[in-house]
Protein backbone atom coordinates (compact mmCIF):
# COMPACT_ATOMS: atom_id res chain seq x y z
CA UNK A 1 0.00 0.00 0.00
CA UNK A 2 2.95 2.38 0.62
CA UNK A 3 3.84 2.01 -3.04
CA UNK A 4 0.36 3.09 -4.10
CA UNK A 5 0.55 6.09 -1.78
CA UNK A 6 3.96 6.98 -3.22
CA UNK A 7 2.64 6.87 -6.80
CA UNK A 8 -0.36 9.03 -5.82
CA UNK A 9 2.10 11.50 -4.29
CA UNK A 10 4.12 11.59 -7.53
CA UNK A 11 0.93 12.39 -9.45
CA UNK A 12 0.15 15.27 -7.11
CA UNK A 13 3.74 16.52 -7.22
CA UNK A 14 3.56 16.59 -11.01
CA UNK A 15 0.22 18.42 -10.98
CA UNK A 16 1.69 21.09 -8.67
CA UNK A 17 5.03 21.40 -10.51
CA UNK A 18 4.01 23.62 -13.40
CA UNK A 19 5.76 21.28 -15.85
CA UNK A 20 2.92 18.79 -16.26
CA UNK A 21 -0.85 19.13 -16.62
CA UNK A 22 -2.39 20.78 -13.56
CA UNK A 23 -5.01 18.15 -12.78
CA UNK A 24 -4.82 14.49 -11.80
CA UNK A 25 -6.42 13.12 -14.97
CA UNK A 26 -4.17 15.28 -17.13
CA UNK A 27 -1.07 13.96 -15.37
CA UNK A 28 -2.15 10.32 -15.47
CA UNK A 29 -3.23 10.36 -19.11
CA UNK A 30 -0.47 12.63 -20.45
CA UNK A 31 0.77 11.17 -23.77
CA UNK A 32 -1.73 8.30 -23.58
CA UNK A 33 -1.85 8.38 -27.39
CA UNK A 34 1.78 7.14 -27.51
CA UNK A 35 1.72 3.33 -27.26
CA UNK A 36 3.93 2.30 -24.30
CA UNK A 37 5.53 5.75 -24.22
CA UNK A 38 3.25 7.60 -21.81
CA UNK A 39 3.68 8.62 -18.19
CA UNK A 40 1.74 5.70 -16.70
CA UNK A 41 1.84 2.50 -18.74
CA UNK A 42 -1.73 1.39 -18.00
CA UNK A 43 -2.92 4.49 -19.86
CA UNK A 44 -1.22 3.55 -23.14
CA UNK A 45 -0.71 -0.22 -23.13
CA UNK A 46 -3.83 -0.96 -25.17
CA UNK A 47 -5.25 -3.28 -22.50
CA UNK A 48 -8.83 -2.44 -21.47
CA UNK A 49 -9.04 -0.99 -17.97
CA UNK A 50 -11.35 -3.40 -16.19
CA UNK A 51 -11.73 -3.70 -12.42
CA UNK A 52 -11.42 -7.37 -11.47
CA UNK A 53 -10.67 -6.93 -7.78
CA UNK A 54 -13.30 -4.87 -5.94
CA UNK A 55 -11.22 -4.63 -2.73
CA UNK A 56 -8.16 -3.34 -4.60
CA UNK A 57 -10.35 -0.81 -6.44
CA UNK A 58 -11.83 0.45 -3.15
CA UNK A 59 -8.33 0.73 -1.65
CA UNK A 60 -7.12 2.69 -4.70
CA UNK A 61 -10.10 5.06 -4.46
CA UNK A 62 -9.46 5.61 -0.74
CA UNK A 63 -5.77 6.34 -1.33
CA UNK A 64 -6.67 8.76 -4.12
CA UNK A 65 -9.26 10.55 -2.01
CA UNK A 66 -6.97 10.84 1.03
CA UNK A 67 -4.06 12.03 -1.11
CA UNK A 68 -6.22 14.70 -2.72
CA UNK A 69 -7.40 15.75 0.74
CA UNK A 70 -3.79 16.07 1.97
CA UNK A 71 -4.13 13.26 4.52
CA UNK A 72 -1.41 11.05 3.03
CA UNK A 73 2.22 12.11 2.59
CA UNK A 74 5.38 10.00 2.65
CA UNK A 75 8.34 12.15 3.76
CA UNK A 76 10.84 9.85 2.05
CA UNK A 77 9.10 10.33 -1.30
CA UNK A 78 8.85 14.07 -0.63
CA UNK A 79 8.57 16.04 -3.89
CA UNK A 80 9.43 13.20 -6.25
CA UNK A 81 8.04 13.66 -9.75
CA UNK A 82 9.39 10.46 -11.29
CA UNK A 83 9.60 6.77 -10.46
CA UNK A 84 10.48 3.51 -12.15
CA UNK A 85 10.55 -0.20 -11.45
CA UNK A 86 13.87 -1.88 -10.64
CA UNK A 87 13.80 -3.88 -13.87
CA UNK A 88 13.97 -0.81 -16.15
CA UNK A 89 16.68 1.82 -16.65
CA UNK A 90 15.11 5.07 -17.87
CA UNK A 91 17.32 7.60 -19.65
CA UNK A 92 16.35 10.39 -17.24
CA UNK A 93 17.76 8.80 -14.07
CA UNK A 94 21.12 10.58 -14.35
CA UNK A 95 19.38 13.96 -14.24
CA UNK A 96 17.51 13.11 -11.04
CA UNK A 97 18.10 12.82 -7.30
CA UNK A 98 16.88 9.53 -5.83
CA UNK A 99 14.55 10.11 -2.87
CA UNK A 100 13.40 6.63 -1.91
CA UNK A 101 12.98 2.99 -2.83
CA UNK A 102 9.68 1.36 -1.96
CA UNK A 103 9.25 -2.24 -3.00
CA UNK A 104 10.47 -2.59 -6.59
CA UNK A 105 10.16 1.14 -7.33
CA UNK A 106 12.63 4.02 -6.96
CA UNK A 107 11.38 7.59 -6.64
CA UNK A 108 13.21 10.70 -7.88
CA UNK A 109 13.07 14.48 -7.97
CA UNK A 110 14.87 16.86 -10.34
CA UNK A 111 18.49 17.59 -9.43
CA UNK A 112 18.06 21.35 -9.41
CA UNK A 113 18.40 21.81 -5.67
CA UNK A 114 14.91 23.27 -5.32
CA UNK A 115 13.32 22.75 -1.93
CA UNK A 116 9.84 23.87 -2.93
CA UNK A 117 7.57 22.88 -5.77
CA UNK A 118 9.20 23.46 -9.14
CA UNK A 119 7.22 26.03 -11.09
CA UNK A 120 7.61 27.82 -14.36
CA UNK A 121 7.57 31.57 -13.97
CA UNK A 122 3.97 32.71 -13.45
CA UNK A 123 2.63 29.15 -13.25
CA UNK A 124 0.88 29.32 -9.89
CA UNK A 125 -2.13 27.31 -11.02
CA UNK A 126 -4.59 25.64 -8.66
CA UNK A 127 -5.16 21.89 -8.75
CA UNK A 128 -8.57 21.00 -10.11
CA UNK A 129 -10.26 18.17 -8.29
CA UNK A 130 -11.92 15.84 -10.78
CA UNK A 131 -15.35 14.39 -10.17
CA UNK A 132 -15.17 10.70 -9.22
CA UNK A 133 -16.03 8.27 -11.96
CA UNK A 134 -18.41 5.38 -11.49
CA UNK A 135 -17.33 1.89 -12.45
Amino acid sequence: MRGQIAVAQVVMNRAFSGFYPNDVCGVVYQNAHRHLACQFTFACDGIPDVVNDADAWERAKRISRETLDGKLWLPEVAKATHYHASYVRPYWVRAMQKNAKIGLHSFYRPRNGATGPIRRRGAARPIRRMRPTKM
